[in-house]
C-alpha cells in the first residue's frame, strides 16, 4: 500500500489572502480616522452680543444685557477695569451682580462703583471677559 500525502497546496494562498485582506482593511480603516480627525472643528469662544447701559452717576452701576449669542458660565466670567493711568482691576462675578449660573439671552450684568477698589469714573475703559475670550469692551 502506497499513501499520498494530502495536498495541502491550497491551504497556504488562502491564508496569504485573508491576511492581506484584514491588513488592508486596518489600513483603510486607519486612514479615514486620520481624515475624520482631521475635519472636526476646533474649540470655538464663545460670541455673545452685549448691550452696555450708559454709567448711572446717580446709584453708580453699569449693567450690561445678553442680547443674544452664546450663553457663559457666571464662574468663568470676570469684569476688569483700565483706568486712565493704565492700572487695572479685575473683579469675579458674584450674585449681587448676576442672578443664577449662567449668562444667557435677556439677563444682566449689574456692575457697581463699590465691587471695585478704586470705583468706576467715565473714560474708565472696561471689559468682560470668559475663560476663552474677551467678550466685550467699551468705555464708560
Amino acid at each position: 500500500m502506497h499513501h499520498n500525502p494530502p495536498d495541502d497546496s491550497a491551504l497556504s494562498p488562502v491564508i496569504v489572502e485573508m491576511m492581506m485582506m484584514i491588513a488592508l482593511a486596518v489600513l483603510l480603516v486607519s486612514i479615514f480616522s486620520v481624515t475624520l480627525f482631521g475635519l472636526l472643528p476646533a474649540e470655538r469662544s464663545d460670541s455673545i452680543d452685549i448691550l452696555q447701559e450708559p454709567y448711572n452717576n446717580t446709584n453708580h452701576e453699569l449693567k450690561f444685557w445678553h442680547k443674544g449669542g452664546d450663553w457663559v458660565k457666571k464662574s468663568d466670567l470676570k469684569v476688569v477695569t483700565i483706568r486712565d493711568d493704565h492700572t487695572t482691576e479685575t473683579i469675579s462675578l458674584s450674585d449681587d451682580n448676576l442672578e443664577g449660573d449662567s449668562f444667557y439671552l435677556g439677563d444682566k450684568i449689574t456692575i457697581k462703583s463699590t465691587d471695585f477698589n478704586n470705583g468706576l469714573k467715565n473714560g474708565d475703559i472696561i471689559r468682560l471677559i470668559s475663560d476663552k475670550n474677551m467678550i466685550y469692551s467699551g468705555i464708560i
